[in-house]
């Protein structure tokens, strides 16, 4: 296919437009992703940077040399912000001094450069370099970040990458070739002689980029939502409704399999003196500190959700009563760690242990039956002096219940008043 110059150029200017339209959408779209935001602006960046190298080339009324090398420097630093996108988006270092810092430096060679009688083909083969370098940065992070994150908009972003990468390699290659001779405007992508028509591959690559960028992000503020919906905003355990769901599956393998499945229900003692004596602030800061201990002692398959208030609960498959007692001990000793407010003891839990012993039944009434075992059991520890735990087989002999260490606070009055 071949296209004259003028061809081309309004070609650009109507694909940048667009461009430029569709990412200051999504400026407001992906607002809730960072990767998303960075993305968007460095392709409205990009897109302007793009327009103005069009506009350049056609030799538009007004339109001079130095518009097509702000234009070619604001595109390179365009896509230096679309590669930090991607750094952090897979949680990578995203050095934004360092590739602030590039996008200067081009900015200022480029300025430098323009005097000079060969500045355009220099101008041409440092963007044309910088960005492959981009390109190919930009697929290995893809490629090596993204072997543990799936995504649908990522294949078409390595795509893209890729054309971007051979088209930018090309360009490079020809810009060695031109002559000193052959100073004109610099018009970025279409370079070549007028009749190329090679400049509908980066352009079907941006805009597949453009399409990927946007589906990763709005798939990362789908799982940020769905992950907010799960997780109880103060704790960082899973919320009730997501714990029902959890134990609800896991009483459904219970009965497949047969494997045993015990509960513990934890509730911290005294917690309302607490709450009344230091504020809800401090009674805060106390639930964070036994979440955090609850996650740090249970094991990577049992499930921990803060059940409501001060309570909680931890999930153990393939774990029986006396087997999960390992974890109650685990847990009974890292919140005795826990320092209250103003120097006034150290936090303490009781627990309620159960397995699930339940005969033929519903999903659901199997799982209301081992937690109302657990809590009873935790309501007698509560009644047996605190900080310690009880197994629900034991308390038909309550001589028998498992009793480790003192009340939250010696005396318990302390705080009472």
């Amino acid at each position: 296919m071949h296209l004259d110059q003028p061809t081309i150029a309004v070609v650009m200017m109507v694909f940048f437009c667009s461009t430029l339209i569709i990412a200051a959408g999504l400026v407001f779209a992906l607002r809730a992703s960072e990767a998303g935001r960075l993305w968007a602006y460095g392709h409205m960046l990009a897109s302007a940077a793009g327009l103005a190298l069009a506009v350049s080339a056609a030799g538009a009324a007004g339109a001079s040399g130095h518009l097509g090398t702000f234009g070619a420097g604001a595109f390179v630093c365009g896509w230096l912000m679309i590669y930090r996108g991607v750094r952090v988006y897979y949680g990578v270092p995203a050095h934004p001094g360092a590739l602030a810092g590039a996008g200067v430096i081009v900015l200022g060679v480029m300025v430098t450069s323009s005097g000079l009688p060969d500045g355009p083909q220099l101008a041409l083969r440092m963007v044309y370099g910088v960005l492959a370098l981009v390109s190919l940065a930009t697929f290995a992070t893809l490629a090596r970040a993204g072997r543990g994150r799936l995504s649908i908009g990522a294949p078409l972003v390595l795509v893209a990458s890729l054309v971007q990468l051979a088209t930018q390699l090309a360009g490079f290659s020809h810009a060695m070739t031109l002559p000193a001779t052959s100073a004109g405007p610099l018009t970025l992508f279409f370079a070549n002689p007028a009749g190329s028509g090679w400049v509908l591959a980066p352009l079907i690559a941006t805009l597949l980029g453009l399409f990927g960028f946007t589906v990763m992000a709005m798939e990362q503020i789908v799982a940020h939502n769905e992950s907010g919906a799960r997780v109880d905003a103060l704790t960082g355990l899973l919320n009730r409704g997501a714990l029902d769901m959890s134990a609800l599956g896991l009483v459904a393998r219970w009965q497949r399999d047969g494997a045993p499945l015990a509960c513990l229900v934890i509730d911290i003692d005294y917690f309302k003196q607490v709450n009344d004596t230091f504020g809800h602030h401090a009674g805060d800061a106390v639930l964070r500190e036994v979440a955090h201990a609850l996650d740090n002692s249970r094991r990577a398959s049992d499930v921990a959700g803060r059940y409501g208030g001060e309570e909680f609960c931890v999930l153990c498959p393939h774990t029986d009563e006396q087997q999960a007692s390992a974890l109650a001990n685990r847990i009974l000793r890292k919140v005795r760690a826990i320092e209250l407010p103003a120097g006034q003891g150290y936090a303490s839990v009781s627990i309620g242990v159960a397995q699930l012993r339940g005969g033929p039944g519903s999903k659901e009434g199997l799982w209301r039956t081992l937690f109302a075992d657990a809590d009873r059991a935790l309501y007698h520890a509560k009644e047996h002096g605190r900080d310690r735990y009880v197994l629900a087989s034991s308390m038909a002999a309550p001589e028998t219940a498992r009793e480790f260490g003192a009340p939250l606070l010696e005396p318990a009055t302390d705080l009472a008043g």
